[in-house]
């Protein structure tokens, strides 16, 4: 299962809907994801920390648990590289004007266009649309 940053933060972290993604998460031996995800991670939480929502104590624990998932290899990280940025760039070509894909959006789809992940899992409904475009199998 492919995940974004909208639901790996809602695991990592405590929001209204942590305990159905966690639920549907282990049903299978982790996820993947971009390598974006770290980028993005940190800034989620910088940005939790920093309203408030945890603590700089927690935040760090955080952080600690997501490397140690990635050194069980329970998360995997797809590495970024020209020809992912290429693909999101037609990715983002293929879903306007329907969809106005950010570029790290696009990154994730085309990411998971490259390799065989089964479904897509986002909380972002933009990136739903998308990936409906596509015709990209979603959790839902």
């Amino acid at each position: 299962m492919y995940l974004d940053t909208s639901v790996a933060i809602a695991i990592y972290t405590r929001e209204p809907d942590s305990d159905k993604l966690e639920t549907l998460l282990r049903r299978g031996d982790g996820f993947i994801s971009s390598e974006l995800l770290i980028g993005e991670m940190s800034r989620a939480l910088l940005a939790k920390e920093k309203s408030r929502v945890i603590t700089p104590a927690l935040r760090k624990i955080i952080v600690k648990k997501l490397d140690d998932h990635l050194a069980a290899g329970l998360v995997h990280l797809v590495a970024l590289n020209s020809l992912v940025i290429r693909e999101a760039v037609e990715v983002m070509n293929q879903v306007y004007p329907n969809v106005l894909l950010r570029t790290l959006d696009a990154i994730h789809l085309a990411t998971y266009l490259g390799i065989d992940a089964g479904p897509f899992f986002t909380k972002d409904k933009r990136m739903q649309d998308a990936a409906r475009l596509l015709n990209i199998p979603l959790v839902e």
